[in-house]
């Protein structure tokens, strides 16, 4: 990140976009417009310690459109800045506690009606991946004198969004979790041997 000027979470959105958009030209399916991120942001104040969600989802370009990776990188970096100035500006009248909101929704039977009749397939799409970018325990944690040696995360997919890739830090490291729908990622283990790819690729150019 400090290499290329960008920051920690610029680097992940950008993992992730080198590694869909590898996979994606792969099978060829990787469509001509960019892949669109479901990005969730914190709106909560600094200091403020109250227990209650304060979430809110934006969307981000993943510039899976741009071959050269720096360019790509440069471009979610934009895309990014360009997020936190709305945000910013907007702050107050964003609406927060975005997973209590949608929590209902999925619990009742309105899922299964939402399943069923195929509405998510009618609809335009929001976004076509979830990727969070979360905080952790910034020491090693330990259970009955036993080291947690790593804090992988878990999410959620919905309808209409089969893939979710969780990022959080732990003492010093980031720990990645893909949550994705078997029917549309019967093997996460390749999506994650991808962003290694992906990573490593930026760091071969950063040191080219």
């Amino acid at each position: 990140a400090r290499g290329f000027n960008v920051s920690t979470n610029d680097v992940i959105m950008a993992m992730c976009s080198g590694a869909l958009r590898d996979l994606l030209k792969l099978s060829k399916q990787l469509p001509k417009q960019s892949l669109i991120a479901a990005m969730p942001v914190s709106l909560r104040e600094s200091g403020n310690t109250d227990s209650n969600n304060q979430v809110s989802m934006v969307q981000c370009s993943l510039a899976t459109d741009i071959a050269d990776p720096i360019e790509r990188l440069h471009a979610i970096r934009e895309s990014t800045a360009l997020i936190k100035n709305r945000v910013a500006t907007f702050k107050n009248m964003i609406p927060t506690d975005f997973p209590g909101l949608a929590a209902p929704i999925w619990a009742s039977g309105l899922s299964r009606i939402w399943a069923s009749g195929r509405v998510a397939e009618k609809l335009p799409p929001l976004a076509n991946v979830i990727i969070s970018n979360v905080p952790g325990p910034p020491v090693p944690l330990y259970l009955a004198g036993a080291k947690l040696r790593h804090y992988y995360p878990v999410s959620i997919v919905t309808h209409g969004l089969a893939l979710n890739i969780t990022v959080q830090s732990y003492a010093g490291s980031l720990e990645f979790g893909i949550t994705a729908c078997g029917d549309i990622v019967r093997k996460p283990e390749v999506l994650a041997a991808a962003l290694a790819a992906s990573l490593a690729e930026l760091n071969e150019m950063l040191t080219e």
